[in-house]
């Protein structure tokens, strides 16, 4: 009996140190993976908006609301729901310090590529689609970092030189393996992935218009289009229905891949885009 009880009380308190971190709470997944690389151990990571919800019609729960009170940092990433919310979350801990990971990028408009009206300041927040952006960000992120833990400098910026060497990688991959695609156009149901075909060479055409599906009229000259492209691939995400986009598959011929932009682990899911827009 002594083997299991130690576990236990080792598991309670590992709990318990866990619970003695500074608390930064982030709005999507991918930016919990940010915060990791940077901050390392020196605090604990929470996620307003969990696998498989919609940051667009996300409502946070009353004991998230009631985290936010021992929160020392709010990353922002722009999303729909934080626009009602975040002012009720600096209400609730007025101390509680607030990064906006578009801060000092260059944003681009939703409705260029068939977005959503009702995004934040009508600009596509999913810069981080684009490692470059995301090395920007990492910046800022150790700053903000820096100025709450001004004795752990040296060890935040060790983490963030090691995590944009990485992101450095990441990019050099994607350009070798979409070279080949430079020009092209890919079809997406939700229009997520605006900065990775900026960065890329690539041209985003999404099936979602104004964050509404196609008219019949609108759906025909997608199929139309999606023809003369030679596009073979449709994407879909988890958070979104798909039966609009297997319905131009079967129209145009083409298979349907799942990518997750909100997925935590930007380093898998955007070689697996890549990959899937290779294979076409």
């Amino acid at each position: 009996m002594r083997y299991p009880l130690f576990l236990l009380l080792l598991f309670f308190s590992l709990q318990a140190l866990a619970g003695d971190k500074p608390l930064v709470v982030v709005s999507v997944l991918p930016q919990k993976t940010f915060v990791e690389n940077v901050a390392g151990d020196l605090v604990q990571i929470e996620v307003m908006v969990g696998k498989g919800f919609n940051p667009a019609t996300y409502q946070p729960s009353p004991r998230q609301i009631a985290r936010l009170s021992k929160a020392v940092l709010y990353v922002r990433a722009g999303m729909p729901f934080e626009q009602s919310w975040l002012p009720r979350f600096t209400t609730v801990n007025r101390s509680m310090k607030i990064l906006d990971m578009r801060e000092g990028l260059e944003l681009l408009p939703a409705h260029t590529h068939h977005g959503h009206g009702h995004h934040d300041h009508e600009f596509d927040p999913h810069i981080w689609t684009d490692p470059k952006l995301v090395k920007l960000h990492a910046q800022k992120l150790r700053d903000a970092l820096g100025e709450l833990f001004p004795n752990s400098k040296a060890l935040l910026n060790e983490n963030h030189d090691k995590f944009t060497a990485r992101l450095d990688t990441l990019d050099q991959e994607l350009k070798t393996t979409l070279a080949p695609l430079k020009g092209r156009s890919f079809l997406v149901y939700h229009p997520a992935w605006s900065y990775f075909a900026q960065r890329y060479g690539l041209h985003q055409i999404a099936v979602e218009q104004e964050g509404k599906e196609p008219n019949p009229r609108s759906l025909a000259k997608l199929i139309e289009q999606a023809k003369q492209a030679g596009i073979r691939t449709i994407l879909v995400q988890p958070q979104h229905s798909s039966a609009t986009a297997r319905v131009l598959a079967d129209a145009i011929g083409a298979r349907i891949v799942q990518v997750d932009p909100l997925e935590e682990d930007i380093f898998s899911a955007l070689p697996k885009l890549a990959a899937a827009l290779v294979e076409r």
